[in-house]
């Protein structure tokens, strides 16, 4: 009985090792403007039945303006963010969890950064080492990126006032974001239109998971372009405001992986693609090895 019983055990845990497996893969994307996300799906037998990317605006993208006439950004524009790292001992809790960024000029007079703002004994203070304190280099790490993703998608991202250690919060994210939707790849979303002459941001998108799904352990960095026309069938779901008819170019320059033509024509595929196949990899040992959540 008692050997019934263990070879049972054995078994179960052969079922739960290879049961179906999700896993994300967070990136910083778009010369750091962006935050993404990579996500895959693969069945009992390692198949690939799921794969989706999100690119979640950065502050550029969602700050609200606050320049004289409304319409653009000027120094001093600051954002809440939340983040388990940040000011986790702070008093108020308007500071305690969140991680601050302000709109910085440079001393150049030129060059704007998102830097990190943080609290100090009277007032809120810009980093020394501004490069090395940035949303981008800061989003690097991908529990703060996860936690951006998700605030995102909760809608907890703020636009703030500060006046020496007083916090105002103004408006959401998504009262103030300047690309129609904060995810670049949601369907309602205008960055990177259709257009004449490009498939656009959706319509590649579309084109990469697709190609992705077929063939997850492809080389990706072995890609090459090629002159080729491209066919779109319009899906609203895809891209809700676009017409495919508006795609009148008779080819595009195409990528190439393996000498198959994936059907996505922006520069930022292979990066994508490696990105998935990050997570593709992630999945499959998630799969077969049990890791502390």
């Amino acid at each position: 009985m008692k050997r019934i019983l263990v070879v049972s055990i054995a078994l179960l845990a052969c079922v739960v090792a290879v049961s179906a497996q999700t896993a994300t893969k967070y990136f910083v994307a778009h010369q750091g403007g962006y935050i993404g996300e990579a996500t895959v799906t693969i069945d009992k037998a390692g198949k690939v039945t799921a794969a989706s990317i999100a690119e979640w605006q950065g502050p550029g993208g969602w700050a609200e303006f606050n320049s004289p006439d409304g319409k653009s950004l000027v120094d001093g524009a600051v954002v809440r963010v939340p983040d388990p790292l940040a000011n986790t001992t702070h008093p108020d809790p308007e500071i305690r969890g969140y991680m601050f960024y302000i709109y910085n000029l440079q001393p150049d007079g030129k060059t704007y950064i998102w830097s990190q703002y943080s609290p100090g004994k009277d007032g809120f203070t810009k980093p020394s080492r501004q490069y090395e304190r940035d949303f981008e280099g800061l989003m690097s790490n991908p529990i703060r990126a996860a936690a951006y993703a998700a605030a995102c998608r909760a809608d907890t991202l703020v636009n703030v006032k500060i006046e020496g250690l007083k916090v105002t919060v103004g408006k959401k994210a998504s009262e103030t974001v300047h690309y129609g939707h904060m995810d670049k790849a949601n369907p309602a979303s205008v960055y990177m239109p259709l257009s004449a002459d490009s498939i656009g941001y959706r319509y590649n998108t579309k084109a990469l998971l697709d190609f992705f799904k077929a063939n997850p352990t492809a080389n990706y960095t072995a890609f090459t372009l090629k002159k080729t026309k491209v066919t779109l069938k319009e899906d609203k779901k895809i891209d809700a405001r676009a017409s495919v008819a508006t795609y009148t170019a008779p080819d595009d320059m195409v990528y190439a992986v393996a000498d198959a033509v994936t059907g996505a024509t922006y520069s930022d595929f292979p990066h994508y693609a490696l990105e998935l196949q990050a997570a593709y990899k992630m999945a499959l040992a998630e799969q077969r090895v049990k890791f502390s959540k």
